[in-house]
């Protein structure tokens, strides 16, 4: 009890405190996130990753393996929750699948892995973070153009233009390549690239304030379940079927536990989505994350 006590005050308290900050000045001063969601969508996020794959060391690893197990992790969930739902109508399962398997890897993933696993754990949490922002674009937004009959064309054209995805292949050629970056280069990423995580807690604080819970609670609970508990659980056995151990392991799977995505919203107003089921979800599993990632975090 002591230790989860500690993991409490020492790793989750500073991250719901900065997201806090973003809660009270919104509330306070009627702030919109939306200008700070699009600088950290289009700028901050880039130049972290950017800077994570780039990195001369941030490639080791059993970086297929990595891929593999979140990769399997996010379709078994999205089948699942499809599966379980069959009855419901197209949109809700749409909806429901993409909540249940793309988590809030960017907004509170990385700080949490940060402070938990410490800074040397930052590039397997990259590798988990890409695969889960990857898939949410090719499955997401995939059965959503599909659900309102727009081309996979679209869908490819939005992943492939997605600014955090954008830059992988320049940075793996520059790791590939061991081309060594201009100082005023590094410098400017560097400056963008560690704005990100209190920027995005901010920008969660900021969009969760002016959320409110839909009453359908038995929806609400099942999306939870398989979220928070279900997700971890298939990670962790299809990771260790793969052989991933240490911060390979434990980063992913922190990231596997994480509450429904800020993207799922997102993508649910770009497709009309029961947007409010959308923001709905992503509080209630945020809420419920600080205990199941707090007896999580005791293990790890």
């Amino acid at each position: 009890m002591l230790e989860l006590v500690r993991i409490f005050v020492d790793v989750l308290t500073p991250v719901v405190a900065v997201a806090g900050v973003g809660a009270f000045a919104a509330k306070r001063w009627s702030l919109d996130y939306r200008p700070l969601s699009t600088i950290a969508y289009n700028f901050l996020a880039p130049a972290f990753i950017f800077r994570l794959l780039s990195a001369p060391t941030s490639l080791d690893g059993p970086v297929a393996a990595m891929i593999g197990a979140t990769l399997i992790t996010l379709v078994v969930m999205f089948g699942l929750t499809w599966v379980l739902e069959l009855k419901q109508p197209p949109e809700r399962r749409v909806l429901d699948a993409m909540a249940t398997t793309f988590g809030n890897v960017g907004n509170l993933g990385f700080p949490i892995v940060l402070f938990a696993l410490g800074s040397d754990a930052l590039p397997e949490a990259g590798v988990h973070f890409l695969t889960v922002t990857t898939g949410a674009f090719v499955l997401g937004i995939g059965a959503a153009a599909h659900l309102r009959s727009r081309t996979m064309t679209e869908s490819f054209r939005r992943m492939i233009t997605t600014p955090a995805l954008a830059v992988v292949l320049p940075a793996v050629l520059l790791n590939a390549g061991d081309v060594a970056q201009p100082q005023v280069l590094t410098r400017f990423v560097d400056l963008l690239a560690e704005a990100m995580i209190p920027v995005m807690l901010l920008t969660l604080g900021m969009q969760l304030v002016s959320t409110r819970l839909t009453p359908d609670a038995s929806r609400l609970g099942l999306i939870s379940i398989l979220k928070l508990v279900i997700a971890p659980l298939v990670f962790f056995g299809v990771a260790s079927a793969l052989g991933l151990t240490g911060d390979a392991m434990n980063a992913g799977l922190l990231l596997a536990a994480m509450p429904t995505a800020v993207l799922v919203g997102l993508i649910s107003l770009e497709y009309d989505l029961e947007s409010e089921v959308a923001s709905a979800a992503i509080l209630a599993t945020s809420a419920a994350a600080l205990l199941t990632v707090g007896l999580l975090l005791t293990v790890v």
